[in-house]
């Protein structure tokens, strides 16, 4: 993986993220096919954290990784809300957990090999009615689908979705035309 396909790969999962529309992305990293993606993105971490984007690691494993890049102070803000709050508590989250434990969490229900945890939804900035529903619905019977699948609400979703494209292709094609990874994170 050059550098240049690693900037577009972290464009088109982030963008939104990298530029203060949404408050984490995620991305998955196979690293059989993309060996140096590890190298990069120790590389890219310090320019991340400069902007305001800082990473975790979910999965770490020799085989993969999946990596969750967000915005501590808009996650932390999201996951105190009152409806987020009370899903979490369904998982064995707490309210006074810090955004630090609460990620680790995640990471241990990720990693526990119990299928993939429907809360994430919340750490990706998901409205909490739509997680929700998700869990209550077993995925089905959603009123549209886009980054996530929406259960109320599907024309503010919409719009959203608009603008996270919008957004994802503006960011690619600057890149796509030379301008540095570290000079669009600066327009936030």
């Amino acid at each position: 993986m050059t550098k240049s396909e690693f900037e577009m790969r972290l464009g088109r999962q982030c963008a939104p993220t990298f530029l203060g529309l949404k408050v984490a992305s995620l991305v998955a990293f196979h690293r059989q096919q993309e060996a140096a993606s590890d190298t990069m993105l120790a590389d890219y971490e310090p320019c991340l954290a400069c902007h305001g984007v800082s990473v975790f690691r979910l999965v770490d494993e020799t085989d993969r990784a999946l990596v969750l890049f967000y915005r501590a102070a808009a996650l932390d803000d999201v996951l105190r809300r009152p409806e987020a709050q009370r899903l979490l508590a369904q998982y064995g989250y707490r309210e006074s957990d810090s955004l630090d434990r609460m990620l680790r969490r995640l990471r241990q229900r990720v990693t526990n090999g119990q299928g993939f945890p429907h809360e994430i939804g919340l750490f990706l900035g998901y409205p909490p009615h739509d997680v929700r529903g998700f869990i209550e619905h077993k995925g089905r019977g959603f009123l549209c689908c886009g980054p996530w699948k929406v259960y109320e609400d599907a024309e503010a979703a919409r719009a959203l979705f608009r603008q996270y494209a919008d957004c994802t292709a503006e960011f690619c094609t600057r890149l796509a035309h030379g301008v540095p990874m570290a000079e669009l994170l600066e327009a936030v």
